[in-house]
């Protein structure tokens, strides 16, 4: 990891309001900039950010941090990828250790053998009229060939293995790239007469391809095999093409797969994204509430498609996603409905989505077991009035009394708690004391008083964890705003900058020793209630000595 120099290095070269107003769109407000925040949906900017201070911080969902931390949470990287980033573009040399710059030599091969791999499959989709014909039948236009980098694996044993080894990649490193395969007589092309999907990461590098059999040759998909580069239940297919979208239009469309997304794209809905090829994790719920918190599912409308609707429901529910469904006619799906009837048709079903509830509803059979399942998709949504509002809308349209459903409901949850899942940890409370949250901002402010202050203050004093975490970074030596934002994470930024871009105290020597006296106050209150308790379990106990230790210690705290 850099060192705290070398970040703040690469911070003094880049100026916070030119590199996020490449992502937002920002107006001059004061000292500061406003813009709407990109990591939630509002009408009235609540987004500031501050130049002097190089930091930003959302109003609205109090999400905030520093250069790093915004190229982090918009463009999903870990931070030592944002590091990187941010490096390059201030013109920054990094000193990796010897076992980072070995971990990023492999990476950088592995995308690079992808890359090429593209390259050789784009020239094979030329020279293949089957395969070229197969994009027609399917409506697939050059455009969007060119747009997805579709492409084509020849029949052929090695083509790809003596393309790739002609570029100087050797073959266990394409091995380890799953582009080949290990058999008992020598290495081959894994994929082999395949039309194929390349798999981009949020940063546009491909990491995997997806091969489609167009001769019936089993299995009809066949994704690459994990690597250090890519991780299925991490990744979306289409989401580098669909991020922008997705954030523009407040929602993600979950299709199921690589042709449904690419048509979607072609008919001019370029939010649409799907797995690949696998049900869906909580780990893609995690990476689209990054972008937005609505999704729709369009799933195909067969026995089959109606089950992966149910399985990616309680799934993305439990990511808390606010969870619809597009009901297609019955032997449709999304590539041959938008092929058929267009987009504006498409458009209308999409302004009109199933609930959770009006989905079950469709289902046919007995009312009790449909109550039943759709209850136990309910259950998976953590927001609890959310969970009344389904509650109310199933009795409603079950037309059964709304009791009766709330006591199965709860039936069904108990269940699923016997069943092993822990019971969600409590949230800490969001309310900090106020006398806690103004004796950090004064500190700040004072970096002079901050060593007098933090030796008569221990952390014990604090309550809440955030400001008493908060005030152990500044105990240990991070007095400078910069210093210790680095030292933070999470909540713990969010806190911070929200802080720092509030109006200073005018008199703030006052305040702080009107902050103190507070706090000691509050101590002084807390102390004497506990000795009272205490002198009420000496009376009970009739424990004359301990009781007279007890009054003593109580008539020193009083006469402070």
């Amino acid at each position: 990891m850099p060192s705290d120099s070398v970040l703040e290095e690469i911070k003094s070269r880049l100026d916070i309001v030119d590199f996020i107003s490449e992502y937002v769109h920002l107006k001059h407000a004061g000292q500061n900039w406003k813009g709407l925040c990109p990591f939630h949906t509002e009408k009235t900017p609540s987004f500031t950010v501050s130049p002097a201070k190089q930091i930003y911080h959302c109003f609205g969902c109090s999400s905030g941090g520093d250069i790093f931390s915004f190229l982090v949470k918009y463009e999903n990287v870990s931070f030592p990828e944002a590091v990187n980033i941010l490096a390059q573009k201030a013109g920054v040399i990094l000193k990796a250790s010897q076992k980072d710059a070995v971990k990023t030599g492999e990476k950088e091969i592995l995308l690079n053998i992808h890359k090429d791999a593209v390259t050789f499959f784009q020239q094979q989709l030329t020279r293949s009229e089957k395969a070229k014909q197969y994009f027609n039948k399917r409506g697939i236009d050059i455009k969007a060939q060119k747009l997805f980098s579709l492409g084509y694996a020849p029949k052929t044993w090695d083509a790809l293995l003596n393309y790739l080894t002609g570029k100087g990649y050797k073959a266990d490193v394409i091995k380890k790239a799953g582009l080949v395969t290990q058999g008992t007589k020598g290495v081959y092309d894994t994929f082999r007469d395949r039309i194929m999907f390349p798999i981009y990461d949020l940063k546009g590098d491909v990491i995997a391809f997806g091969g489609r059999a167009i001769n019936g040759d089993e299995p009809k998909y066949l994704n690459s095999p994990e690597t250090i580069i890519f991780n299925k239940r991490k990744v979306l297919y289409g989401l580098h093409r669909a991020k922008d979208s997705i954030k523009e239009t407040g929602y993600a469309l979950f299709m199921e797969g690589y042709l449904d997304v690419i048509t979607a794209h072609m008919y001019g809905f370029s939010n649409s994204v799907a797995p690949l090829g696998t049900a869906f994790t909580q780990e893609h719920g995690k990476l689209i509430k990054r972008f937005v918190e609505d999704v729709i599912l369009v799933f195909d409308s067969d026995e089959a498609g109606r089950k992966a609707v149910k399985n990616a429901a309680n799934i993305l529910l439990e990511s808390g996603l606010n969870v619809k469904i597009l009901s297609f006619p019955d032997k449709e799906d999304p590539d041959s409905f938008l092929r058929k009837n267009g987009g504006e048709a498409f458009q209308q079903l999409l302004d009109n989505p199933l609930s959770i509830v009006d989905f079950f509803m469709q289902q046919k059979g007995d009312k009790r077991l449909i109550a039943h399942e759709a209850l136990e998709t309910i259950s998976k949504a953590p927001d609890k009035v959310l969970q009344g509002h389904y509650v109310k809308m199933l009795s409603e349209k079950l037309m059964i009394n709304e009791i009766y459903i709330r006591e199965e409901f709860k039936k069904i949850r108990n269940l699923s708690a016997k069943g092993g899942q822990a019971a969600p940890p409590k949230p800490q409370s969001k309310t900090k004391p106020s006398e806690e949250v103004s004796l950090i901002e004064l500190l700040l402010q004072l970096s002079d008083r901050v060593g007098e202050i933090t030796d008569t203050l221990s952390e014990d004093d604090f309550k809440h964890a955030l400001t008493r975490s908060v005030f152990k970074k500044i105990k240990a030596g991070a007095a400078d705003f910069n210093e210790l934002l680095s030292q933070c994470e999470g909540e713990e930024k969010d806190f911070l900058t929200e802080i720092s871009l509030k109006k200073d105290s005018e008199n703030p020597e006052k305040a702080l020793e009107d902050c103190l006296n507070r706090m000691r106050g509050n101590k002084r209150k807390i102390l004497l209630q506990e000795l009272q308790n205490k002198i009420r379990e000496a009376e009970a106990k009739k424990d004359f000595n301990l009781l007279k230790e007890l009054q003593a210690e109580q008539q020193r705290i009083l006469k402070r």
